[in-house]
């Protein structure tokens, strides 16, 4: 049986939801309170002022009460600081001081819980899912909520507002705890030491005076500080990337264009050529040297090929520290500079490979990379990353480089066996599963043809594939990725495990199309994807010819433990340290989260390693 919706919303860890509208909805719970409550609670404090305890258990509910109302300030009309001066005045200095702490530190914890828990639950019934975490919390610093705890109504919504944005819990309560300690001492100092018919108003004053003067002082000591030192320089610039990315036939061709635009586009007079290729290829496709000598020799006005192609490793062997230096050694014999052009032509691995050391030689040198594969022409090639694997971790080091340009020649796929011409689809399903619902029905529709590399349809697929992550690159604002969120990720905290695991016998995209059905099943089970899209995405996987139940999928450590899921913390720490995993809502559609149920993964592990089609129960199974 399927948890409910207010269950999966409160569950849901990450972000908060939508901001505004909580905002808007607190708002309202605050006026709604003024007017149902005020004069009531008014009333009742005119009568309880009136009231002396006189015995232990007296006193000891009035206590229990006076927390209670200051506890309540966060979502009732509470006059706290007339509240703070009854404590002080009917239980004393001391007893009033631990009421007046109490009572602000339970009201703090409570609001809180409220911006975290039920203006997410709100958010979540309506839909108002966030992808990017909000950006409040990194403005409301340490000093505003200690500063703000003496502010009417700032007070209340400051800590709402704290626990909507996700400040970090340990430090709201070691800073809250701290500021209301203080304001508690202020609260009782005033209600001893002045007489009753003022205490009211120093208390206000004092309330909304005292911050303001701290703050003052505060701005004061920076200015001076900021006098008695040099001032910093600060300078500020811009780079702008034209990144073309093109698509032809036959590139080497003496007749065609496209190749000799691009490496004349910005240069005058002869250019220096080096070309490092995919050694995989040069033995599938043997005539490929022969014409690339025929290319430049038709071209020797304005073209200089430095020396014959360069073979490189295929695949992941390319990604090792051993193959840089190679490569190095290489540039530096030829001579190469920073006006010089690299070719890369090869695999996505190959072009990671090169790309990190033209990105490193002479600090950048000219790149223009030729894909070779499905995979590296709808999406490896046309990012911006370059790395090499190292210390037993997918691209640990790496940089984030542009090319000068993408040449993607489909007859180069020809000649690739049809498991690497399959593999490469994987990246389009990813694509359209996170941004376009439309290409997803359409791969559907055109999954026979996909299967066989249908020429017509394989063009479409990865002309638009590659559309798609271009788009997302010029247009999502964050190219080097210095943020958290990385849609285009999804599916590949997984495929990374798997890949080592394999020893690399899985290829990239075969290992990407595990991670996303494993991802499905996950979205499944916390109520994200409904029963019927997640089988919709593993039909379509499986109608492509993927595998989804490698043996890779079962491995355990020494400690019984799952070893992909181990590739959880891995995938954190090359995010920097906080874990953004993309996750469908929908197809079409993702949302982040920031952490996973080990439980519920652990589950559709199990499900995806004995998935055998479409007669699995996703709702009797997947979603418990």
């Amino acid at each position: 049986m399927k948890r409910s919706r207010g269950y999966r919303a409160l569950s849901k860890r990450g972000p908060a939801g939508h901001f505004w509208i909580s905002l808007l909805c607190f708002s309202g719970l605050v006026i709604a309170s003024f007017l149902l409550f005020e004069q009531q609670i008014q009333d009742f404090l005119t009568h309880l002022n009136l009231y002396l305890p006189s015995t232990p258990s007296q006193k000891l509910n009035l206590a229990l009460l006076l927390i209670a109302l200051l506890a309540l300030d966060v979502v009732l009309p509470v006059p706290s600081s007339m509240v703070a001066l009854l404590a002080v005045a009917m239980l004393g200095s001391l007893g009033g001081y631990l009421v007046i702490f109490i009572g602000l530190c339970l009201g703090a914890g409570l609001g809180y819980a409220l911006g975290a828990g039920y203006f997410r639950l709100l958010s979540g019934r309506l839909g108002l899912h966030q992808r990017q975490p909000g950006q409040l919390a990194y403005r409301l610093s340490t000093l505003s909520l200690i500063c703000l705890r003496g502010v009417p109504v700032l007070a209340e919504t400051s800590v709402v507002a704290a626990g909507m944005q996700r400040y970090p819990l340990r430090a709201f309560l070691l800073v809250t705890t701290l500021a209301n300690a203080g304001l508690a001492l202020a609260y009782s100092a005033i209600g001893t030491f002045l007489i009753e018919q003022n205490a009211l108003l120093v208390t206000l004053l004092a309330s909304m005076g005292l911050p303001g003067l701290f703050i003052a002082g505060y701005s004061l000591f920076k200015t001076l500080r900021r006098h008695g030192a040099e001032q910093p320089l600060h300078g500020r610039f811009e780079v702008s990337y034209d990144y073309p990315v093109v698509f032809t036939d036959h590139l080497f061709e003496p007749s065609n264009p496209c190749l000799h635009r691009q490496l004349t586009a910005q240069h005058r007079g002869p250019v220096t050529v080096l070309v490092f290729a995919d050694e995989q290829l040069l033995r599938s496709a043997p005539q490929l040297l022969e014409q690339i000598d025929a290319y430049f020799a038709a071209h020797t006005a304005d073209l200089h090929l430095q020396a014959a192609p360069i073979a490189v490793p295929a695949g992941e062997l390319s990604k090792d520290s051993q193959v840089l230096q190679q490569l190095y050694t290489d540039m530096l014999q030829h001579g190469l500079d920073r006006h010089c052009y690299v070719l890369a032509l090869g695999g996505g691995a190959v072009l990671d490979a090169v790309g990190y050391a033209c990105a490193t030689f002479h600090r950048g040198i000219r790149l223009i990379r030729i894909p070779s594969t499905v995979l590296a022409q709808n999406d490896a090639g046309i990012g911006v990353k370059n790395g090499i694997n190292a210390f037993g971790q997918k691209n640990l080091l790496g940089a984030f480089y542009p090319a000068t340009a993408v040449i993607n020649d489909f007859q180069l796929l020809t000649s690739l066996t049809r498991r690497d011409q399959i593999a490469g689809l994987a990246e389009a399903v990813k694509v359209a599963l996170i941004k376009d619902q439309a290409f997803f029905e359409w791969m559907e529709q055109q999954a026979d043809a996909l299967a066989h590399f249908d020429h017509p349809a394989s063009r479409y697929a990865i002309r638009r594939c590659a559309e798609l992550h271009l788009a997302h690159i010029t247009g999502a604002g964050d190219p080097f990725e210095r943020g958290n969120g990385r849609p285009l990720d999804y599916g590949h905290w997984a495929a990374h495990k798997l890949e080592n695991l394999s020893r690399h016998r899985l290829r990239h995209g075969e290992a990407v199309a595990v991670g996303m059905a494993l991802d499905g099943l996950y979205a499944n089970a916390l109520g994200l994807l409904s029963d019927a899209d997640t089988e919709r995405v593993l039909s379509l996987l499986l109608k492509l010819g993927f595998s989804l139940c490698p043996p890779e999928l079962t491995l355990k450590d020494a400690q019984g433990r799952s070893q992909v899921l181990l590739g959880l913390e891995e995938f954190r720490q090359h995010l920097g340290g906080q874990l953004s995993i993309p996750m469908l809502s929908r197809i079409g559609e993702s949302v982040d989260l920031h952490e996973i149920d080990a439980a519920r993964m652990e589950q559709a592990l199990q499900r995806l390693s004995t998935y055998i089609g479409p007669a699995l129960t996703l709702g009797e199974g997947c979603a418990q």
